[in-house]
């Protein structure tokens, strides 16, 4: 058997020699980087926070059927470019298998990439299965030419290898390629389709290349039917068409994520200005207290008896002494120590008071400081402090002891300044902060404890956690916890938690969450990229040319 597949001797002095339609490859070569750019992008909506269990199968089978159909168009269209002196047919059985096997290989693909984080053995292990189903798709659909064809088994392996190697390229393109900022992914999804589109091409023309023809009596005096450019024209404009539609599915929902994110940045500034007027509110109602205690010391103080005492001694001034001596004068040094302690207590007050009254001032202060810094800071990267962020943070939730009783444990690792969002890290960090503020307030547990933790993982992420025993999570609400819409809160929107996700995704990070059950607290975790702002600093200077920029 191996024997009539493979050719072990010399190639045969009858073989037939043909020659490629470079037109045809060239489109053979356009349908395999769109089929690459329609798989990369269907890889992204995969990972979209709002997807459900069935849209996540629609977009599982819909792009395994797009992008197989292309996978399959590319290798029949490049069959097809390939001339020789003599009229080809195809076996429709073995052609429809081969099209099956690249939409089950595209399925597998997907279904793989289906989880955000992949692990490395799966996806080597999942690379070369990938290459294998590639591979036999590409053999299935020559054996269905309709002569006997046997190849070169060096070039043969060379082509399988290929197969493989293209494919651990495209899973590994497939997850980078849908990180960082919608425009940065655009740029690298289109990089990656071309060098993806040219790996898929160059395992088939090495497959092809394997290829030795030997001509068959009956082959000779069959008749062609259509011509090879008019079918490959036919089945590129089919697999186009369905790209296209896939493609359109795509682009309309990276639309409708591109006005989450928007939404949820309008969100975020919304949080943080709710928070700014319930955090002024309180310590203006605390100002207005201070003001009214003190107001009320001032017109109801019984020093005012140091009038009445100085009228009494002002009448008796020319005989003093007798009437310190008298009945009523032998009072006086009685009412004085009552005027005195009534001073000092007074003054004490008055100074708490006021102690009070300018804590909650510069409160105010820093509240409004901290929200306009927010409000006109631009939304890129830039050097800060992790630490800093987290107390901005806190200081934005209103986290006072006196009124939450909440103990708040830092336990923050030794960070150096990173170059993060400052803008979306504090959104996120206040939604978080928050929730389990609401979570403990809830909570009948005596001794409320908020615990924020940073540490910096394998010096790639700086992870910041968020932990509460509070109330805790529902196992049913875990799946969905992060899903639009969703809340617990009686006059929540389920915005919130939304929101901090597609801002974390943004910046290439990743928001998870963590609950035993019920009354067992919480633990959210967030994960940024750690960009050691020492380190990026210590880089060689590029100058930039800001002419012609937009």
């Amino acid at each position: 058997m191996l024997n009539d597949f493979f050719l072990f001797g010399p190639v045969p002095a009858n073989h037939i020699s043909g020659t490629y339609d470079m037109r045809l490859v060239f489109l053979s070569y356009l349908v395999a980087t769109m089929s690459s750019y329609i798989a990369l992008d269907i890889t992204g909506r995969l990972h979209d926070l709002d997807n459900t269990k069935l849209s996540r199968m629609l977009w599982l089978s819909g792009g395994a059927f797009a992008m197989g159909a292309g996978i399959w168009s590319m290798h029949f269209i490049g069959m097809l470019a390939f001339n020789m002196p003599m009229p080809m047919t195809y076996g429709a059985d073995l052609t429809a298998l081969s099209m099956m096997i690249a939409v089950l290989v595209s399925g597998f693909a997907l279904f793989l990439l289906k989880d955000q984080v992949i692990q490395l053995v799966n996806l080597v292990f999942g690379g070369i299965l990938l290459g294998l189903g590639i591979a036999a798709m590409h053999y299935t659909g020559m054996a269905a030419m309709n002569m006997k064809i046997q190849y070169v088994p060096v070039i043969f392996g060379l082509s399988v290898l290929i197969a493989i190697l293209a494919s651990e390229a495209a899973l590994y393109l497939a997850l980078k390629s849908n990180e960082g900022r919608l425009r940065s992914r655009i740029r690298l999804k289109l990089m990656s389709a071309f060098i993806m589109g040219a790996a898929i091409c160059g395992m088939h023309y090495t497959g092809m290349a394997a290829a030795v023809f030997i001509p068959d009596a009956v082959m000779l005096h069959q008749a062609t039917t259509i011509n090879p450019q008019i079918l490959s024209i036919t089945i590129a404009l089919v697999a186009l068409f369905i790209l296209s539609i896939a493609f359109a599915a795509t682009t309309y929902k990276e639309i409708l994520n591109f006005q989450a994110i928007k939404l949820a940045h309008q969100g975020g500034m919304a949080e943080v200005a709710t928070n700014v007027l319930h955090n002024v509110g309180n310590a203006l109602n605390n100002i207005n207290m201070s003001a009214s205690i003190i107001e009320k010391c001032v017109m109801n103080t019984e020093l005012s008896g140091l009038t009445d005492l100085h009228d009494l001694i002002e009448k008796h001034k020319n005989n003093l002494s007798e009437f310190v001596s008298s009945s009523r004068g032998v009072q006086l040094p009685g009412y004085i120590k009552i005027l005195s302690d009534c001073w000092q207590n007074e003054n004490a007050m008055i100074k708490r008071e006021l102690s009070r009254l300018i804590s909650n001032i510069e409160h105010v202060r820093e509240i409004v400081a901290t929200q306009q810094s927010l409000s006109i800071m631009p939304h890129m990267e830039q050097e800060t402090c992790i630490d800093e962020l987290l107390d901005e943070a806190i200081l934005m939730s209103d986290m006072n002891y006196e009124r939450t009783k909440i103990v708040i444990q830092k336990k923050y690792e030794k960070v150096s300044p990173v170059y993060a969002n400052k803008v979306k890290v504090v959104q996120i960090l206040i939604n978080l902060i928050r929730n389990a503020k609401h979570s403990l307030l809830e909570s009948k547990e005596q001794n409320k404890v908020l615990i924020l933790k940073t540490s910096v993982i394998n010096n790639k992420l700086i992870s910041i956690q968020v932990a509460d025993n509070g109330v805790g999570i529902p196992a049913e609400n875990m799946q969905k916890i992060f899903t639009h819409g969703f809340t617990t809160k009686r006059n929540g929107h389920g915005f919130g938690l939304h929101a901090s996700a597609i801002a974390c995704k943004e910046m290439g990070g990743s928001l998870k969450a963590y609950s035993e059950g019920v009354g067992r607290g919480a633990v959210f975790t967030l994960e940024i990229p750690y960009k050691n702002a020492c380190r990026m600093n210590m880089r060689p200077f590029k100058q930039r040319s800001f002419l012609n920029e937009d």
